[in-house]
């Protein structure tokens, strides 16, 4: 028998991984706290990546035990498969956290990886490196404007708050549905009307903002004398003193030394001075390097 008629509405949801979200940030400190005592460089490089098994690590004792979130047991709600007819699969909940948490990252990380790739071959034309980064630019870009229509589409039609429910089919329905605040949903609509319309109108600002950029005029690489790429004669890309990998996403502290962009900032969170000098260094003060390359 469909459980359709219980499906859980937006405030539910919401109020459900606000709850989670609490809990997943509290054993997210406690990894880096400890993975900060155990080894400062190591914590450069992993802290990140503390979120995402802070929230594999809270689903996943859900997941085996076959039990709610605490958000999902505040509210009242548990999940169901596509048909709203039995609890989803074991695999297929992993794969939607998978999803939820580490998919943006990986579809960056991927793209990152091709732009180095494409920079580093020898064989493909100037020109169609250019057309490949511009794709790849667009595709950053409009990652955000995805996940902000599919935002607005749960406020106006409720359904999937995620978008990884939406990809595995993952629905919920509320156990206590005659508490079921369908006061509530007109309000959501309104909000939902309405990120949907700003949406739209960055959307149209953004593309006149393209069409009337001046066309950059391309730039022949640098040369030495002897005809070799300036970029070759200077050797391997500096290394970021944080993480100790090429520096990605360039960015230079108010006293003048570069690290990666993400890398600076979370150290940042964590104590305001430079990790080479030592000296005093706010988040705001950090600039971010465009058309520049070491």
């Amino acid at each position: 028998m469909s459980l359709f008629h219980a499906n859980a509405g937006q405030a539910e949801i919401i109020r459900s991984v606000q709850k989670d979200v609490e809990h997943i940030e509290y054993i997210r400190t406690a990894l880096s706290e400890v993975l900060l005592l155990l080894s400062q460089r190591h914590w450069f490089k992993y802290n990140a990546l503390c979120k995402l098994i802070a929230e594999i690590l809270y689903h996943h004792y859900a997941i085996l035990n076959n039990l709610q979130t605490l958000g999902e047991e505040y509210t009242g709600i548990i999940q169901v498969d596509a048909n709203y007819v039995l609890l989803p699969n074991k695999a297929l909940q992993l794969l939607a956290i998978l999803l939820e948490y580490g998919g943006e990252h990986l579809v960056d990380r991927v793209l990152t990886y091709l732009q180095t790739e494409i920079d580093r071959s020898e064989e493909l034309l100037e020109s169609v490196k250019a057309a490949m980064h511009k794709l790849i630019d667009t595709l950053r870009v409009v990652v955000p404007y995805v996940r902000g229509f599919h935002t607005s589409l749960f406020y106006i039609n409720g359904g999937k708050y995620h978008i990884s429910k939406r990809l595995t089919g993952i629905n919920y329905i509320l156990i206590r549905n005659w508490l079921k605040e369908d006061h509530s949903i007109y309000g959501y609509k309104v909000l939902g009307y309405v990120t949907l319309t700003q949406l739209v109108l960055a959307l149209v600002a953004r593309y006149r903002q393209y069409r009337s950029a001046p066309k950059p005029k391309p730039v022949p690489p640098a040369r030495t004398p002897s005809g070799k790429r300036l970029s070759d004669a200077l050797g391997p890309a500096r290394s970021c003193a944080l993480c100790m990998d090429a520096t990605q996403d360039i960015s230079v502290t108010q006293c003048g030394h570069l690290f990666c962009w993400h890398c600076i900032l979370n150290w940042l969170d964590q104590r305001q001075i430079c990790p080479i000098c030592r000296e005093t260094v706010k988040k705001t003060r950090v600039i971010r390097l465009q058309n520049f390359s070491v």
